[in-house]
């Protein structure tokens, strides 16, 4: 990226968020971040009013707007098949705010390029795998992310398979994440005094509250599956190679994170959320697949074999 197309891409990046740190757009940019000083520097002298606090980042001031910008078609296509994605993969509502925002999109380009994205558009599919459940995903997202927005609380009522429970909960939210196959919601629960995960198509009623938050929470990256310790169990398999190919797609519902062959062996990892589900899986190909670890699985299809 040329010098100019750099100062550009700051320009935009400063006026989409409000504050921007210096080191973020030398990493972004892959620069040093004197050149980021400098830049921001030609961008002051050009007339673009820039705040700059020490130890906190960049911002416009408050008020200044840029004129509206033009997408490139490759911004347009780029949008396009994420758009594939939020379709398939999202609740209907969310899914409903992106087309209203591609339409917009789309009212900026020029005619060729509109008419470029409306061929390219029946060129790219998502597909749902047919192997695997697929619960209608409730409109939970929107009221998630106004959570996390307006600092106030969720009261939700959680479904819980394993245990046949009902339970009703108070939820400071952290975000939303996709772990293939399923969505879920990060948050504070006050009912277990802990950060919990919990699935998307398992919470029966959620809405917001007026309680506002309790605490600060970290960022949802730092989370992560830890904020459920009890949640996950690592599993690992050894199988044939012929075994992990008729297994298909069913051992990412599983939990599936690595496959490795050596000397003939596959070697399977797993972090399961049901020990108890994997264990009966794990014995439909019992006599070609080896349970290595834990021995909480182990003695699942021992308990299993021995009242058959």
């Amino acid at each position: 990226m040329n010098r100019i197309d750099r100062i550009s891409a700051m320009l935009i990046q400063l006026q989409s968020r409000p504050v921007v740190r210096a080191a973020d757009m030398a990493e972004r940019f892959g620069v040093s971040i004197r050149t980021v000083y400098r830049d921001v520097r030609s961008l002051c002298e050009a007339g673009v009013p820039i705040c700059g606090d020490s130890g906190v980042g960049y911002s416009l001031v408050e008020g200044y707007r840029l004129p509206p910008l033009m997408f490139t078609k490759e911004e347009a296509l780029a949008f396009v098949t994420a758009g594939k994605f939020v379709e398939q993969l999202t609740d209907e509502q969310s899914s409903s705010h992106f087309r209203s925002g591609m339409e917009k999109i789309r009212a900026v380009l020029r005619g060729a390029d509109k008419s470029d994205l409306a061929d390219v558009g029946n060129s790219i599919a998502v597909y749902r795998n047919n192997l695997l459940p697929n619960p209608k995903l409730p409109n939970l997202i929107q009221t998630i992310l106004s959570s996390v927005h307006s600092r106030k609380a969720l009261d939700m009522r959680y479904f819980t398979p394993s245990r046949n429970q009902h339970s009703d909960r108070l939820i400071e939210a952290v975000g939303v994440s996709y772990i293939y196959p399923h969505w879920y919601l990060s948050g504070y629960c006050h009912l277990r005094s802990e950060y919990r995960n919990f699935r998307l198509d398992r919470i029966e009623e959620l809405t917001l509250s007026e309680q506002p938050f309790t605490r600060q929470h970290p960022d949802l990256g730092e989370l992560g599956y830890e904020c459920d310790p009890a949640c996950l169990t690592r599993v690992v398999l050894h199988t044939t190679p012929q075994t992990a190919l008729q297994m298909g797609d069913r051992k990412y519902y599983y939990g599936l994170i690595s496959e490795v062959e050596t000397d003939g062996v596959v070697e399977q990892t797993y972090m399961s959320y049901y020990t108890d589900s994997i264990a009966r899986w794990a014995l439909s190909y019992i006599d070609t697949t080896k349970v290595i670890e834990p021995e909480e699985v182990k003695e699942k299809i021992k308990d299993i074999i021995k009242h058959f």
